[in-house]
This record gives structure tokens, C-alpha cells and sequence, in this order.
């Protein structure tokens, strides 16, 4: 099964998150993706097999952090913004990178392939099979919202003809929380 870790925009962010990506509705090669999507991925973990969940569920149970605040602003594309496959909203926020550092830790032990890349607060709006038309989603994107995180969530990701399905397996609540 495919999974990762990740937050996930709360209902009260998405109307600013859909505002932001305004520009990209209806341009050429891009689709932007539903609500329900939108999450920052705090690591991805890949292919796992079915009998690996319930570690992995108990040593990201060990995780211990305090609720903290997302902030999303700017834009940009990856691999580039002149041929982009996942459009994003960046952002900052000290403790997402702290709680990515604790993830990354607590699943160490279980053998799991480390990430390469570092860690980077960004939120993937759209993606594109082609060299799309993101320019005014580029220039026009500066403060989108902020959060407060309280909740991180094992993810089940399932990729389908007409784009990835996620799914919750288990979420894990900040101290004093849910």
C-alpha cells in the first residue's frame, strides 16, 4: 500500500486555498485538484507492505508536539515553473519542520528509505501532464492563509486514471488535543 504522512488543510483554510488557485481553473494542461487533497506531506513513505502498517501507526504514536501555525504564501511549480508537474503554495512554518524532523526520527528504527530531499512547507494545488499556462497564479499568489495545526495524519494514497485518491488510516493529535 501507498502511503505518507502529512496535515491536512483544515475546512476553514480551503475557501482561501481555492481563491489562490482561481488563475488556474480553466488553463490550458492544468487540473486543479479537490479540497480534500490539500495537505502539507510531512514524509512519504512510498510502497508498504500491509503487515508494516501497524508499526509504522505505533511508532508515529510516540510523536510529541504542540499545536503550530501553518502560513501559506507565494507560489511556484515543480520540477519548474516553465514545465511544471505539481503547482504549489509555499509557505512557512518552524514547527511543520520540527514535527517532519520528529516523523523522519520515530520511523527510522522500522527500515524505511530516508527522504532525500529536505523538507519544504508547501501545498500542491494543481498538477499538469503538460508545459501549462501558470503565469497569473505565479505573480498573483502572495498570502493565502494561515492555520493552526493540530492533527498530523497516516495517509493511504491510491493513484487512479483520474488522479490520486487519499484515504486517513490514523491521526495523530497534538498534546491536549482532539
Amino acid at each position: 500500500m501507498r502511503l505518507f504522512v502529512a496535515v491536512v488543510a483544515p475546512q476553514e483554510a480551503h475557501a482561501k486555498i481555492e481563491k489562490a488557485a482561481l488563475p488556474l481553473q480553466g488553463a490550458l494542461g492544468v487540473k486543479v485538484l479537490p479540497p480534500d487533497n490539500w495537505h502539507l506531506t510531512l514524509k512519504f513513505l512510498g510502497e508498504v507492505p500491509d503487515g508494516k502498517v501497524k508499526e509504522i501507526e505505533a511508532a508515529l504514536a510516540t510523536v510529541r508536539f504542540s499545536p503550530f501555525t501553518v502560513s501559506l504564501s507565494g507560489a511556484g511549480a515543480y520540477p519548474n515553473e516553465n514545465f511544471p508537474r505539481a503547482i504549489w503554495v509555499g509557505g512557512k512554518s518552524e514547527g511543520a519542520e520540527e514535527l517532519a524532523k520528529k516523523v523522519e526520527e520515530a520511523l527510522a528504527p522500522l527500515g524505511l528509505p530516508a527522504d532525500d530531499k529536505k523538507f519544504s512547507v508547501h501545498l500542491t494545488v494543481a498538477r499538469s501532464k503538460s508545459a501549462g499556462d501558470i503565469y497569473d497564479f505565479l505573480q498573483k499568489t502572495r498570502k493565502v492563509c494561515e492555520w493552526e495545526a493540530r492533527s498530523f495524519t497516516l495517509m493511504r494514497s491510491a493513484l487512479l486514471p483520474q488522479g490520486a485518491k487519499y484515504e486517513a488510516l490514523k491521526e495523530y493529535a497534538a498534546q491536549g488535543e482532539i
